[in-house]
């Protein structure tokens, strides 16, 4: 769990329970890569989904606002597991 200041409301990153057993080594990383959102994350409303992506993974996270801002990491998708359209069409092509 991460729990930090974002301008001037205070933010909490969670990891499903699926993710939290198998992602242990890299969660810092994870907090970063949520956290360069930066305070976008407060203007969504409660219950919305998004995704930020690096090379080589894609995390689904969801903002929850009650008392505080939540955001739950609801999936992260390694690289092997990512389907990319533009590239099988390209192949095909």
């Amino acid at each position: 769990m991460f729990r930090g200041k974002m301008g001037d409301q205070e933010i909490i990153i969670l990891f499903s329970s699926a993710i939290s057993k198998s992602f242990d080594e890299e969660k810092d990383i994870v907090y970063k890569q949520i956290l360069s959102v930066g305070e976008r994350i407060l203007s969504f409303q409660d219950g919305t989904s998004f995704t930020v992506a690096d090379p080589s993974r894609l995390i689904v996270a969801e903002v929850k606002k009650h008392d505080l801002v939540t955001v739950y990491v609801q999936h992260i998708i390694e690289k092997p597991f990512m389907y990319d359209v533009a590239k099988e069409e390209d192949q095909a092509g």
